[in-house]
């Protein structure tokens, strides 16, 4: 799949903004010599608009806003991945259950996911915040990661379901095969492409899902750096300061757009006839 993945011009497009946006996040220590949370100078160095020594400029509270930006696409990055993570995990074990399992089983769960499916997700994820007295990262990639896994669920069923009419499924259970061995040995390396195209057009959502909760205020909270909640606070500056919103603005842009790229790719190396 690789080698077919790597042709697009696209795909290679996307793969390098997540690339260099991944590792400059990783790398914010090295790359920036402040702290995300250090107020340099509240004399001197307030609201100082871009210029060498501080490339994106500085807030209202004299903070470095590349530091800033770099702390907050790694708090970003993280949750997207390890939300990313649970979702797979839990749609695709319930998709595989429903697939393999009897009618009834099959059902209950279908009827189940298609319940959670008619909640619109944004609302049903601040719901649980708002009942959560204060939700810290961990907390954060645990809600989006336990309400982003139904579609999965019911692309891996599906899969399952054209699986197990195929003749190697018959002669394993014909070798007497048990119901786990099935799973984990031949249907669920079988069943990984729409799990992986699913995680991978999936990483932008998170994103962008995290990025408006912080924004509103409740999604990552200070003195953890948020792309949020910079845009949220250089909104009441954009008049005399609009750098402050700008610069995360565009990294979220560039970000999403860079995983969307790739999930196309993704998805049209798997599926030829996706356009």
């Amino acid at each position: 799949m690789l080698p077919s993945l790597l042709r697009s011009r696209r795909t290679r497009l996307g793969l390098a903004l997540v690339g260099i946006l991944g590792a400059a996040a990783i790398l914010a220590p090295i790359v920036s010599p402040y702290g995300p949370a250090e107020q340099i100078d509240l004399v001197n160095r307030q609201l100082l608009s871009p210029r060498l020594e501080h490339p994106f400029g500085t807030d209202f509270y004299s903070r470095d806003l590349l530091t800033r930006v770099l702390y907050g696409a790694r708090v970003s990055l993280t949750i997207a991945l390890l939300s990313i993570l649970l979702s797979v995990t839990i749609g695709a074990t319930v998709g595989l259950v429903a697939g393999l399992s009897g009618k009834w089983v099959d059902a209950v769960l279908m009827r189940l996911v298609d319940a959670a499916l008619a909640i619109p997700r944004v609302f049903l994820i601040l719901v649980v915040l708002a009942l959560w007295e204060r939700v810290g990262v961990a907390g954060l990639i645990i809600v989006l990661g336990l309400t982003s896994w139904f579609g999965t669920s019911r692309l891996v069923r599906a899969e399952v379901l054209s699986l197990r009419q195929r003749d190697f499924v018959t002669a394993a259970r014909s070798l007497g095969v048990g119901t786990a061995r099935m799973l984990l040995r031949h249907l669920m390396p079988n069943a990984i492409t729409p799990v992986i195209v699913a995680a991978t057009l999936g990483m932008g959502q998170i994103i962008l899902i995290e990025v408006g909760l912080s924004y509103l205020g409740v999604g990552v909270q200070e003195p953890t750096a948020s792309l949020g909640r910079m845009i949220r606070d250089g909104y009441e500056q954009m008049a005399n300061a609009p750098w402050i919103s700008i610069f995360p603005g565009v990294v979220i842009v560039l970000t999403v757009i860079g995983f969307s790229l790739v999930g196309d790719g993704v998805r049209e190396s798997v599926d030829p006839r996706a356009t």
